[in-house]
């Protein structure tokens, strides 16, 4: 089959979908017909790439690829792997939206929007060169705003605008000027499997410079510390708005990472700054998501939770736990944002209910031991069984997850210590750990980074660890850490929130006015 059929049925699909949305938007068609026909071609498209994706299994090291000169589109492993994510996703969506917005006067709007997104997106994973990736690094930041501006009447949607255009210009720029630098470097485009020879080229201060103007704008895009406040203003756009975005837009931070890491990971002053930011942003999103009232604000802050383990995985340098974790997140992520309307019914459940907790001393260090025992044992042996050289980088990481798998695990025995419990808990860690240590050597083996990696020390994972035990802590609502509780509480529960202009003072009454009624 020529790579040019391979490629165009992978990435010119939801170009095609949008076209044909605009064609039958001007000929005054239903939208409810654009919808179904959009749907159904991005589908046709997830097909194609699962096709491409399963044949090249037979022929692992051969990409099919399309070159112009110095610009090519690359179906590698990575890029197969995040378009059938991509693609999938974006039709399931599709199809979602058809319902919701059924009626809508901006129903097209919404179609040719997830459209442009899509097909950016799909163009920005699978680019094989350094100025191919920047036209849809660029592209999918300008279709995000355009699909917020879905509902731009309400006052809150163009606050999300306005927030997300501005830090996306700010990191944008950034961008553009380390890849002009590379660009004016190499004498015209770059492909990226020469990006680190060129980096190399470059005078030291020139390339750290590059290396952080390039971690600037993959923060930003993933809504990273100190660039983590334009997502929770995106709340206003409607539901298959944030499913599509948790489906790719806000993971693109990592997908540079990963794709420019020639450029990033030979330099350790560097990883340290990406692994920080991740770390930071995990512990302080994870408190501000335990501290939101509504449902997608929690959604939206577990995301940011979320994106900060997986460019604390980029720091480390271990990108192909980062690209599982995209993966996966967005899988999850979606799902819960299109079920979001059943989460308010049952959050308004469990709220009615008792609150339920064990007392006795000894059940709870029981419920402690087992909780740490557990994840422990299952992690030590899924190592054994599927991954016994993994490195330094890749222990801490795995370790990371078996603290999370503890508190995860500690806080339902706690709550409920039971046989029943126990056993399912059990159960679900030890799934849970073989699962991800299995997976992480597949996306290991397909990732075949090629560069050298000079990732943040091993033990700053103790930090990011210690901070998430301090939240689930104080979440437990302890008597001796009340007065803590309550100022963290105050301080997450309003982060985010528009500050309103302060109202203007009344004119101060003259003395003799106040106290005679004279007028002076």
């Amino acid at each position: 089959m020529s790579d040019w059929l391979v490629v165009g049925g992978v990435t010119l699909t939801p170009w095609i979908a949008g076209l044909f949305t605009l064609l039958l938007g001007w000929s005054g068609a239903s939208g409810d017909r654009a919808a179904r026909l959009a749907a159904t071609v991005v589908g046709f498209g997830f097909a194609a790439t699962v096709a491409v994706a399963i044949a090249s299994v037979g022929a692992p090291h051969r990409s099919a690829q399309v070159v112009v000169g110095s610009t090519s589109v690359r179906l590698d492993a990575v890029a197969l792997t995040l378009s059938v994510l991509v693609l999938g996703l974006s039709a399931l969506i599709q199809v979602f939206a058809i319902r919701y917005l059924r009626g809508d006067r901006r129903q097209v709007w919404f179609i040719v929007a997830a459209n442009l997104l899509t097909g950016f997106t799909v163009l920005l994973v699978c680019a094989g060169s350094v100025a191919l990736f920047t036209v849809a690094w660029l592209g999918a930041g300008a279709a995000l705003v355009a699909l917020l501006a879905t509902y731009r009447p309400l006052a809150q949607a163009r606050d999300g605008i306005r927030r997300t255009g501005s830090r996306f210009m700010i990191a944008d720029t950034a961008f553009l000027v380390s890849v002009t630098i590379l660009l004016v470097t190499a004498k015209g485009d770059l492909p990226l499997d020469q990006l680190g020879e060129v980096a190399e080229s470059l005078p030291l201060p020139l390339q750290l410079t590059c290396a952080a103007l390039l971690v600037v704008s993959a923060l930003a895009r993933s809504s990273q510390i100190p660039f983590q406040d334009w997502l929770p203003f995106t709340l206003a756009a409607p539901t298959p708005v944030s499913a599509l975005m948790h489906a790719g837009v806000v993971n693109a931070g990592a997908i540079l990472l990963i794709r420019f890491a020639p450029a990033i990971a030979p330099h350790q002053a560097v990883m340290i700054g990406v692994f920080v930011a991740g770390a930071v942003t995990l512990v302080y999103a994870s408190a501000v998501r335990l501290a939101r009232p509504d449902v997608k604000g929690r959604l939206v802050f577990s995301t940011m939770a979320q994106m900060g383990f997986m460019i604390m995985a980029c720091g480390l340098g271990v990108f192909a736990a980062a690209l599982f974790h995209l993966v996966a997140h967005s899988l999850f992520k979606s799902t819960l944002f299109l079920g979001a309307g059943m989460g308010v019914r049952q959050h308004a459940v469990d709220r009615d209910l008792p609150t339920r907790g064990i007392r006795s001393p000894f059940t709870l260090a029981a419920a402690v031991t087992l909780s740490v025992l557990v994840p422990s044992a299952a992690l030590a042996a899924a190592e054994w069984a599927f991954s016994p050289t993994v490195s330094t980088a890749s222990t801490a990481l795995l370790a990371f997850v078996s603290v999370t798998a503890s508190v995860a695990l500690g806080t339902a025995l706690s709550t409920d210590f039971s046989l029943r419990t126990l056993l399912g808990g059990t159960a679900s860690v030890v799934v849970l750990m073989f699962g991800y240590v299995a997976l992480l050597q597949i996306f290991t083996a397909a990732l075949e980074a090629e560069t050298t990696i000079n990732g943040a020390p091993a033990w700053l994972m103790a930090l990011p660890a210690g901070g998430l035990i301090v939240v689930q802590l104080l979440s437990r609502n302890p008597h001796q850490l009340a007065h803590l509780r309550d100022h963290v509480y105050t301080r997450t529960v309003t982060a985010a929130l528009p500050r309103r202009p302060a109202l203007p003072r009344p004119p101060a009454v003259p003395h003799s006015s106040a106290t005679t009624g004279v007028p002076s």
